[in-house]
Order: structure tokens, then C-alpha cells, then sequence
């Protein structure tokens, strides 16, 4: 009896969280997604994270924090208490920032502890559909005839259109004219209303404009062919070195989160994403995919080689935040 009594005791002991430690979660978790009200990042993290609210016994209160290129958001992040209540929507873009940024605020390799990887959108090159340029050797031709080349948009100076821009037009040779906008969606309308030549946006941006006959996809950055694009070919496949460019959805959290809370988080959400049918259809259809990691562990692992992916662009681009 004595024996049966205290196996139960420590069975208990196990089944309760740690001294000092609450139950998790004890209220709502806020979720910091570092762009405005309607981006495409933000559209993803609320559609994504809304239906989780029950199987988790808390709601994402989604919080948006805009602003130089989603540094701002990354900073907050990495100074709030690992306790699990706040959480970043974007690993990529607090490694784009710790490679852009000569002072960044934040060690990219120590400061988190990464989540869940969930969804993988390619960049596309697209030109306005009324263009003259049919695929990526005519634009480089008319780059090439033009002082300071074409005239190339992007999200902002420093993010990944922008460094695939510049990474290509420096393996084939010639040169561009950078405009930066406040985001890819004006980035991809300033190519619909003809103010610069062509713009690398991502895939869920760009592909429902060329559905709509806005806009021709001349390349794309994923590491295959789209198979909602099986005719457009990859940078890899048009250039030698060509980069992979990608922008991928994923939940990040302050360094020191129990591990007990990450594996929480990425059950719910995955669980989530893997019965929501018509999620995939959307993804599918703006050429995506998934790119759901098995565990935090195992996103945690990819995490320095996504790192020093990212350093070699910068290297290869030239394109850096002074």
C-alpha cells in the first residue's frame, strides 16, 4: 500500500506543472505579426490561428506591429518573457533582419527559441501583363540597353524580393534601378500601374493578380516548379547560382520557452492546419505549400542553416541596411 501510495504521489507530482510554474495557457496569448492590418502575412496568421482557439483553451489575439521591414516586432519579441504569451509570427523575418541589419538588436541564434514552420510561398518576378517583356533573357536584354537597367520594385530595401532581384541581375551581369515600397502589395500595383519595369513579390500576392490578368510571372524563386505555374521556370534552372527565395510562415517564441509550451503550440497548430481542407486549397491555388515541421526540435535544427542560406543571398545580392 505504502509503495502503490507514493508511485501515485509522484504520477500526481508529474501531472502538475512545476513549482512556481502556472498552467498553460492561463489567458489569451498574443500573437505579434510585424506588418500592417491586411497584409498577406497578417490575413495568414488570423485565418490560421482563429480555428486553434479551442483545441488550445486559449485565443491568439493577433497584434500588429509594423514597421522598418519587421524589425521593430522582431525586437519586442526577443526582449518579452519566454512564459509562452507572446509569440512572433515570422522566423523569416527575424533572420532577414539579423543578416540586413549591421545592428539588429536581437542574437538571431540565441534569442528565440523557434516553433513551428507551417506554410512556404515562392517569389515570383512579375511584370505588368501588358508588358513587352515575354521571359527573363528579354528583360535581361533590356536591362542591359538601358543606363542603370530597369527599374525593379520590391516590399522595401533589405527584404528577400529585393535581394533576389539584385542576386539576379548580378549573376546574369548587368544591373537595375531599385524602388522600394511600403510592402509587396504596392510593390506589385506599382508594376500593374507601370511605375517600375518588374518586381519580385511572393507567390500568394502575385499569382491571384495574374489570375485576374494583371500581371505575367516570368520566374519563380522556390526550389521546383509551382504546379499551378508548371510553365514557369525557376531562377536555378534560368541562371547558375540562381537563389531560392522564399517566404515562409512560422511561429517563433523568446529564448527560454519550456519546452512542454513549444510542443503545446506546435500540436495545436499543426493538428489545425492538417484538417482544414480548405486551407490547403488556398494555399495550393496562390502556389504554395506546406512546410510543417515535425516538431520544435526539428524546426529548431533548420534553424542556423536557414540563417546562413540567408547570409549567402545577402553575400551574392550585395543588398544590406546600413
Amino acid at each position: 500500500m505504502l509503495r502503490r501510495t507514493t508511485l501515485f504521489g509522484i504520477a500526481a507530482m508529474a501531472a502538475r506543472p512545476a513549482l512556481g510554474q502556472e498552467a498553460w495557457p492561463a489567458r489569451s496569448v498574443r500573437l505579434i505579426v510585424p506588418f500592417a492590418a491586411g497584409s498577406s502575412s497578417d490575413t495568414l496568421a488570423r485565418l490560421i490561428t482563429a480555428p486553434a482557439a479551442a483545441p488550445l483553451g486559449a485565443s491568439f489575439i493577433v497584434e500588429n506591429r509594423a514597421g522598418a521591414g519587421g524589425l521593430l516586432a522582431v525586437q519586442q519579441v526577443a526582449r518579452a518573457a519566454p512564459d509562452g504569451y507572446t509569440l512572433l509570427w515570422g522566423g523569416g523575418t527575424a533572420i532577414t533582419n539579423a543578416v540586413m541589419q549591421r545592428n539588429p538588436g536581437f542574437e538571431i541564434l540565441t534569442d528565440f527559441t523557434p516553433v513551428i514552420t507551417i506554410l512556404e510561398f515562392p517569389a515570383v518576378l512579375c511584370v505588368r501583363d501588358a508588358s513587352p517583356l515575354k521571359d527573363i533573357p528579354g528583360l535581361i536584354a533590356a536591362s542591359r540597353a538601358v543606363p542603370g537597367g530597369l527599374r525593379y520594385g520590391s516590399g522595401g530595401v533589405g527584404t528577400p524580393a529585393h535581394m533576389a532581384a539584385a542576386a539576379m541581375l548580378k549573376l546574369f551581369g548587368t544591373e537595375g534601378t531599385h524602388v522600394p515600397y511600403r510592402g509587396a502589395n504596392q510593390a506589385t500595383l506599382a508594376v500593374e500601374q507601370g511605375e517600375v519595369d518588374f518586381a519580385f513579390a511572393i507567390s500568394n500576392i502575385a499569382v491571384p493578380r495574374r489570375q485576374q490578368g494583371a500581371v505575367r510571372i516570368l520566374a519563380t524563386g522556390g526550389a521546383k516548379r509551382m504546379p499551378v505555374l508548371p510553365e514557369v521556370p525557376t531562377l536555378a534552372e534560368l541562371v547558375q547560382g540562381g537563389p531560392v527565395v522564399v517566404s515562409q510562415s512560422s511561429i517563433i517564441a523568446p529564448a527560454g520557452l519550456r519546452i512542454a509550451i513549444a510542443e503545446r503550440i506546435h500540436a495545436v497548430i499543426r493538428q489545425t492546419v492538417t484538417t482544414d481542407a480548405s486551407l490547403r486549397t488556398m494555399v495550393e491555388r496562390e502556389g504554395g505549400d506546406y512546410a510543417l515541421s515535425d516538431s520544435p526540435a526539428a524546426y529548431a535544427a533548420n534553424w542556423e542553416a536557414e540563417f546562413r542560406r540567408l547570409q549567402q543571398l545577402v553575400e551574392l545580392s550585395g543588398a544590406r541596411i546600413e
